[in-house]
């Protein structure tokens, strides 16, 4: 079974199987060998149950995640089938409105199917009702508030534990976990001033990091000129479309 982004290249210039943890040669005929070797074969099934759920129990499969049964003949079948692409795509966007704070399994690894709360650091069950139920529990939400602030560009108010200021759009609020929430949620200024910073610095090895972690920095860090710009769209803009920035570009 080819699953050729599990065979990479490592720092010592060694071919890889990410899955398989081995060295390969480096020929096409090697690779597509081991891609269709039972082993790897067994890996590749076992991680995409972990990924989807799904477990085994002699002949018959059990997804968790849709609370339904079959054949074990039908895992391909299941995983392709309208039911489970609408269940794993609703909890998809649950994990997505909730900020990507939670991570779906991806490997084979000793917590399993489990999901990964890393504003929490807990694992939970894969399921939509068991990540729905802790998204909304206060402990999560209150771990989510203090999460969201640095990616927000969001920061205490010096001598006041009752105010945050918002860097990205110049305003106090009240620091309260509704109002965060609110703010970082469905403030559509907010909202939109900051995908349009991250959008518009995408690709051009700019970056924003210490700007929105750190309440003094006012630049932003252009790696490819190896010069600060300050961080607002219309200096970014200008940086980006500059002769400097483009001319160091077509160098790369």
């Amino acid at each position: 079974m080819a699953y050729h982004t599990d065979i990479v290249v490592d720092q010592n210039g060694k071919t890889k199987c990410v899955l398989c943890k081995i060295f390969i040669r480096d020929s096409d005929i090697y690779i597509e060998e081991h891609l269709n070797d039972k082993e790897h074969a067994k890996m590749f099934m076992k991680r995409l149950m972990i990924q989807n759920n799904i477990s085994v129990n002699g002949t018959k499969i059990k997804c968790s995640l849709c609370n339904h049964g079959a054949d074990v003949t039908d895992l391909i079948h299941h995983i392709d089938s309208f039911q489970h692409k609408d269940a794993l795509s609703s909890v998809k966007k649950l994990i997505e409105k909730d900020g990507g704070l939670l991570v779906l399994p991806e490997t084979i690894s000793n917590i399993g199917s489990s999901v990964n709360c890393l504003a929490c650091d807990r694992c939970l069950d894969f399921t939509f009702e068991s990540i729905k139920s802790h998204i909304e529990c206060p402990r999560h939400r209150r771990a989510r508030a203090i999460a969201v602030q640095p990616l927000n560009a969001i920061f205490s108010v010096e001598d006041s534990s009752e105010d945050l200021w918002c860097k990205i759009c110049q305003v106090y609020f009240e620091n309260y976990i509704e109002v965060i929430f609110e703010h970082v949620d469905e403030d559509p200024v907010h909202i939109k001033s900051l995908a349009k910073l991250h959008r518009l610095i995408r690709n051009q090895n700019i970056s924003i990091e210490k700007f929105l972690y750190d309440p003094k920095e006012d630049k932003a860090l252009c790696k490819q000129c190896k010069i600060e710009v300050p961080c607002n769209i219309d200096n970014l803009d200008r940086h980006i479309t500059g002769k400097q920035h483009t001319k160091s570009a077509s160098k790369q």
